[in-house]
């Protein structure tokens, strides 16, 4: 059985999959509009995309959109995310700006968790997951192959690593180019569940054809879904009254 993870009162891991909805606006205004939407919605952490934020590096304005949003989700998780243009983000970014905006947002006290890229490279994750952990935060380590979805082994190596670098939670999404793409992510998350529970995983397949992945993972093991209410933060995604419904009868 996977670890539980608590982030605040809500426990990562234990029953049905939390729903995360993503924040995708480009403004501090358009960010708090977006937030205030979300009031009465069923969801139970909330992602700030801040690779689409214009003012990224500005520190001073990054810690006032997430003093508001720890304003308005003063019980809610957030978690912080800056997805990079390799993996289907929204910005390039060096490596040396990637560790100190994510550290800052670690140590800002106004986020719960952090998403990690591992693809940066062994030395930036352990440098971000030393950080997040000193800061009494959980990290969330990640992977998202928009092209394809690798063999399973590779997914299995993928997610074990993300636990060997001492993330909370594992995470990897992919595309599926065929039924069979989908079988595979699904089986993974049963193979990570049952052999490699240190941790708790998030998996999903992408896009139309994986989108029963994001209806289904919880029955494979997976830990958190992701829904909308607004943009969305990757193709297949389901708008959250729609996705909180199929869950309680799965």
């Amino acid at each position: 059985m996977n670890n539980v993870v608590k982030v605040g009162q809500l426990e990562i891991g234990n029953g049905i999959p939390k729903i995360c909805v993503p924040i995708i606006a480009d403004t501090r205004e358009n960010i708090l509009q977006a937030a205030r939407k979300l009031n009465g919605q069923p969801f139970d952490l909330v992602e700030w995309r801040a690779d689409f934020f214009v003012d990224l590096y500005d520190t001073n304005k990054v810690m006032e959109v997430l003093q508001l949003m720890h304003n308005e989700f003063r019980e809610t998780p957030i978690l912080f995310t800056i997805r990079t243009s390799a993996e289907g983000g929204n910005i390039p970014i060096s490596i040396e700006d990637y560790i100190q905006i994510n550290s800052e947002a670690a140590n800002s006290g106004l986020v719960d968790l952090i998403d990690v890229e591992i693809m940066r490279g062994d030395d930036v994750v352990f440098v971000l997951v030393e950080t997040a952990h000193d800061a009494g935060i959980k990290v969330i380590a990640s992977n998202h192959d928009f092209r394809k979805t690798p063999k399973k082994e590779e997914l299995i190596t993928r997610l074990c690593r993300m636990q060997e670098l001492d993330a909370d939670i594992a995470k990897i999404a992919v595309m599926p180019r065929s039924e069979r793409d989908v079988l595979v992510l699904l089986d993974t998350t049963l193979v990570m569940k049952e052999l490699h529970g240190q941790t708790p995983v998030v998996t999903m397949s992408m896009g139309d054809m994986g989108r029963i992945s994001r209806i289904s993972g919880g029955v494979f093991g997976s830990a958190i879904t992701f829904g909308t209410a607004g943009d969305s933060s990757a193709p297949g995604q389901m708008p959250l009254n729609t996705l909180h419904t199929l869950l309680k009868y799965i």
